[in-house]
């Protein structure tokens, strides 16, 4: 049963770091990379809870000088690890030691092959348990040494820094090169910023339309690396861009759809009003909700895109004193019996609130798309 946890163990580790690599042939299967991220934790958590399954049930022995340390500097390593994932480290702090479990699983190979185990007399067992650790350890070195060189990475540079709101800046980057970066309108990337104190990736939606030769990210302070970035960063800055990643794509709904977008949530959808063709025949209410009336983003482009498209709609609501934007409201303003999908971005409380709101009220989750901008 010991070897049984370990085995499993050994596998959802490996797929956790094949998920790591952010593959983007695998987003289809999952539904974005952001749902990839979520299947990552999720398997390296059941990875962790086998593999102290494993070290708790294992009869332990000193007969196995190189294999009984080994096991035991894996298992330290992960758990602090694991440990530390769940800390209140920076961003980059936990980037960079969450990458070192791809060291400790290769211990972990030596410890499998220095002892005496049952599973070796199973070919067929071992042989998997062998690929697991191929198949890991090789999708560990691409993520740390040849991601670099065969992620879609493009060279920009910032041209301009504009400030929204207090909290909130609008960042342009033109491209470096002729060769520039090609994305469906909603999709967010990976940018580096090449200056003192902002070089680690991050992910931002792209606020512009895939049409525009520049791109537009609209980033809200709201941690320590943003905060940094929007009052630190400086026109000229080289940036390294990568993607585009996500599959939020009102397009692939059906004719009727409510679009909710809270605070900075409100990306996705600027990009997608920036893209939408005058023919546009879809019915389209839009809720856009914020906390205070000072942190509202692009009303007057949003209000000139529904005079644009007579199918849009769009809200306004100020919950500082209109209050909290509920699922009934936005039912009633849409008319649920037509409603065929529903598209969210915001904070997560947000998300979760009117997930099991809209689910309460019949609309199955396949009509219900939003993305879960979590990759810690």
């Amino acid at each position: 049963m010991a070897e049984l946890f370990a085995t499993t163990a050994v596998i959802l580790f490996a797929a956790a770091l094949v998920l790591a690599t952010r593959a983007r042939f695998l987003e289809p299967y999952f539904g974005g990379l952001d749902r990839m991220y979520a299947a990552h934790r999720r398997t390296g958590r059941a990875g962790f809870v086998l593999l102290t399954a494993h070290v708790v049930t294992i009869p332990w022995t000193l007969g196995s000088p190189g294999g009984t340390p080994s096991g035991l500097i894996a298992y330290a390593g992960i758990t602090l690890l694991a440990i530390l994932t769940i800390g209140p480290l920076s961003y980059g702090i936990w980037r960079r030691s969450h990458r070192l479990i791809g060291v400790f699983f290769a211990i972990s190979l030596a410890h499998t092959l220095l002892v005496d185990q049952v599973t070796r007399t199973a070919t067929v067992p071992f042989a998997i348990l062998i690929g697991a650790y191929v198949v890991g350890i090789a999708a560990f070195l691409h993520t740390t040494l040849l991601a670099r060189f065969t992620r879609p990475r493009f060279a920009y540079e910032v041209r301009t820094v504009r400030r929204l709101t207090p909290a909130t800046v609008e960042i342009t980057l033109r491209p470096r090169k002729e060769r520039r970066l090609g994305f469906v309108s909603g999709q967010f990337v990976f940018v580096t910023f090449h200056q003192h104190g902002l070089r680690e990736p991050h992910p931002f939606t792209i606020s512009s339309a895939p049409a525009e030769q520049d791109i537009r990210l609209t980033i809200k302070a709201s941690g320590d690396y943003t905060s940094r970035l929007s009052s630190t960063l400086r026109a000229g800055c080289r940036a390294t861009v990568e993607g585009g990643y996500g599959m939020l794509d009102y397009r692939t709904g059906g004719r009727r759809q409510l679009w909710i977008a809270g605070g900075i949530g409100i990306t996705p959808f600027l990009s997608w009003l920036r893209d939408m063709p005058d023919g546009n025949d879809r019915q389209i209410t839009l809720f856009y909700t914020v906390r205070h009336a000072d942190e509202v983003l692009y009303w007057e482009e949003i209000r000139a895109h529904a005079d644009t498209h007579p199918g849009l709609r769009v809200h306004l609501n100020v919950s500082s004193t209109s209050g909290t934007l509920t699922t009934a409201q936005v039912l009633e303003a849409c008319g649920r019996g037509f409603l065929t999908d529903v598209y969210m971005c915001g904070p997560l409380p947000m998300l979760e609130s009117f997930e099991r709101g809209f689910r309460a009220a019949g609309l199955p989750s396949s009509a219900i798309h939003f993305e879960l901008f979590s990759f810690r």
